[in-house]
């Protein structure tokens, strides 16, 4: 029974790799690329004894304990959905970009707290010019995978990517930030500036992890997607079908990479349940191809009920009880108002 299961979660993770090679191969050759980089930038703190390269260090360490969490969630989060899961495993994403908040918040408290034990019992530098340009050459590495990772994420729109990218770009300004920092103390010989460079890196990584942390614990809390919905709504308004009058009532939940839109069409009321099902299931086919979007709809249809002739574009209507006057495109307000009897049916 217990190899029956293995066998099968292992044909799902061999599923997942190949529906997924090329975001999963780019993770873990980051993550290869990432244990390049603490091994220079560690080089780079042994040979100087810089408190704020020593701080670089340390965030490139938490660099490769997220990034394999990441790579993790890759395989797991695009496993499909199950008896169990019955709306993916995606969201485990959202686990690895809080991890990830959490990991960087982490770092910064111990880069902090070192700093200032550091300006307390003293400074000791030792020559740092070497040190210094391998520290600059390995966080350019970081800034050149953090670029990709963010491109790569938004084009496969995977929160895991982006999330690890944005930490990776971070690094590269830190550590761009600690070079110009520690050029102004190898040019002044001020070397107290060393752990106040720390401090400050300290704080700003403090910020970018309670940042991300909460982006992660939004998602996960279903918060409204404004972006996603306004790419439904730029579909739904460039798509021309008559038929779809107007829309409400929209509500998206993201799972990975995949959306799943709740939305009530409003349609002509003398259309047969056939007829607008079929109208319905070929516009929602449109929408999600010209949003780019992965995703599903669970689509209510509501009867016009004669309210909306003045906006309709169907010719030769057969219940029609005002002239038509304009067009109106879907609004972001409309789209997510509920109209009165619907409130009052769903939402206690």
């Amino acid at each position: 029974m217990i190899s029956q299961e293995i066998k099968e979660m292992w044909n799902e993770l061999k599923h997942v790799y190949l529906l997924n090679t090329t975001q999963i191969r780019i993770m873990f050759f980051v993550l290869l690329g990432g244990f390049l980089i603490l091994l220079l930038k560690l080089w780079a703190y042994y040979i100087t004894d810089s408190m704020a390269l020593k701080s670089d260090a340390l965030e490139s360490l938490i660099n490769i304990l997220a990034g394999s969490f990441a790579l993790f969630s890759l395989f797991f989060g695009n496993r499909p959905a199950d008896k169990n899961h019955p709306y993916g495993h995606g969201k485990i994403e959202y686990f690895s970009a809080f991890f990830e908040g959490g990991l960087i918040l982490l770092a910064s408290i111990l880069i902090v707290y070192e700093g200032f034990e550091k300006l307390y019992l003293g400074i000791h530098l030792k020559e740092i010019t070497e040190g210094l340009f391998i520290n600059f050459i390995a966080g350019s590495i970081n800034g050149i995978m953090g670029y990709v990772l963010i491109l790569k994420g938004k084009k496969y729109n995977s929160q895991a990517l982006q999330a690890d990218g944005h930490h990776l770009m971070t690094d590269f300004y830190t550590t761009i930030s600690i070079f110009l920092g520690l050029l102004i103390v190898y040019f002044t010989d001020i070397v107290w500036l060393d752990p106040v460079i720390a401090i400050l890196m300290g704080f700003y990584l403090m910020y970018t992890g309670i940042t991300i942390m909460i982006k992660s614990t939004n998602s996960l809390l279903d918060t409204e997607n404004y972006e996603i919905i306004h790419k439904i709504i730029d579909a739904i308004n460039d798509i021309d079908e008559p038929t779809i009058i107007t829309a409400h009532a929209t509500r998206v939940m993201v799972s990975g990479n995949f959306c799943h839109i709740d939305i009530h069409f409003v349609v002509p009321e003398y259309l047969t349940v056939i007829e607008a099902n079929t109208i319905i299931h070929d516009f929602e086919v449109k929408v999600l191809k010209k949003a780019n979007l992965k995703g599903e709809f669970h689509t209510h249809a509501d009867p016009c009920k004669q309210n909306y002739c003045r906006i309709c574009r169907i010719r030769n209507c057969p219940i029609r009880v005002d002239e038509y006057q304009e067009s109106q495109p879907l609004t972001y307000s409309q789209a997510i108002s509920w109209p009165k009897e619907d409130k009052d049916r769903i939402i206690l």
